[in-house]
């Protein structure tokens, strides 16, 4: 694989070309020593793989973004960042032996690689009839690590047993986890109003 070094005034108007070769798709772009600096304007780098010793800096760019694929491209390595998302989803607030009657249902969520922060509200209805344990379902996705694990939770709303935090427990390989109390008492009270914030690891 040649390498092609840079020397000089980099900063004018002319154009750079990097080949192909036949026999070699990979191609380096060596900097003259460590205060070189490579400037790419308007232009797009596809089919690359850059390794930086430097700081990766774009505050000066117009638009400011990192863009990752719409599917995960996974990693294996600890310290590879290979997934960054924004969505909304619709939160299911029930007592698990019958059905809710929300209205309304809504919710934002934040993946961080493997690390998801949900935010929803129900409303204008309840969680159904009292007595069996409260679940929320529908989070964008499935958990990971082991069943039973706690789970940050924080909410509140109309119904819930007074002068209580409330925790949460993960079902794993599933999206929906049940609401307890801290000190792991279930929750079997019918809700007519809750928000809250969850986060969990996927």
């Amino acid at each position: 694989m040649s390498k092609i070094a840079l020397s000089g005034n980099a900063s004018g108007t002319g154009v750079l070309t990097i080949a192909a070769p036949n026999t070699n798709s990979d191609r380096t772009l060596t900097l003259p020593d460590s205060s070189g600096t490579l400037q790419v304007s308007g232009a797009a780098i596809s089919g690359t793989t850059g390794t930086f010793t430097g700081l990766v800096d774009i505050s000066a760019a117009s638009a400011g973004q990192i863009k990752f694929p719409a599917s995960q491209n996974a990693s294996s390595d600890a310290n590879t960042l290979d997934d960054y998302e924004e969505g909304t989803w619709t939160p299911e607030l029930k007592n698990t032996s019958s059905s809710s009657t929300w209205s309304q249902r809504s919710g934002l969520y934040t993946r961080i690689g493997r690390f998801v922060i949900c935010q929803f509200v129900v409303d204008g209805g309840n969680s159904g009839t009292a007595g069996s344990e409260l679940a929320l379902s529908g989070l964008p996705f499935n958990f990971g690590g082991a069943s039973n694990s706690c789970t940050l939770t924080g909410c509140g709303g109309n119904g819930f047993p007074a002068n209580i935090s409330i925790t949460s427990r993960q079902q794993v390989s599933t999206n929906s986890f049940i609401l307890y109390t801290s000190n792991g008492g279930s929750i079997t009270n019918q809700i007519t109003f809750c928000s809250g914030t969850v986060v969990y690891v996927q």
